[in-house]
């Protein structure tokens, strides 16, 4: 949902946007698993609404990046997101506020959703991007 201008920018510098959105991914999963999941102890409903924003900016951004690659942005944002979860885990482990969140459904669970989360964003923001650039080329 950005503009054609931004788009163009993001495919000229294609690996300093792809280690941005990487880096997003980590950090941004890392950060707020514990606070994204509904039910859990820590759920906080507006840090749930900022992810999701985060995670609409990245969808953007692998549209600019990847075009019709939508497996590719799937198994990238399910590695990274899977690999940030762990790193907080990692961090955090023995620490009796994430004994709720070592819950093997959360824990297979989280990623999955986040990557296919990132992935329907990035396919309704790249069929929005197509019909823009059509409409564009038309005038």
């Amino acid at each position: 949902m950005f503009g054609t201008e931004d788009y163009k920018k993001i495919e000229k510098y294609r690996k300093h946007f792809l280690i941005f959105n990487l880096m997003t991914i980590l950090f941004f999963t890392g950060i707020s698993f514990t606070k994204v999941i509904p039910n859990l102890k820590g759920f906080d409903l507006v840090s749930t609404f900022i992810v999701f924003l985060i995670y609409i900016v990245v969808a953007n951004v692998f549209v600019g990046i990847f075009v019709r690659k939508t497996q590719m942005v799937f198994f990238i944002s399910l590695l990274f997101s899977a690999l940030g979860m762990g790193w907080r885990l990692w961090l955090e482990w023995g620490e009796f506020s994430l004994v709720e969140h070592t819950n093997i459904v959360v824990m297979i669970g989280y990623p999955c959703i986040t990557a296919l989360i990132i992935t329907l964003l990035y396919a309704v923001s790249e069929k929005f991007k197509t019909k823009k650039i059509v409409i564009v080329d038309r005038k």
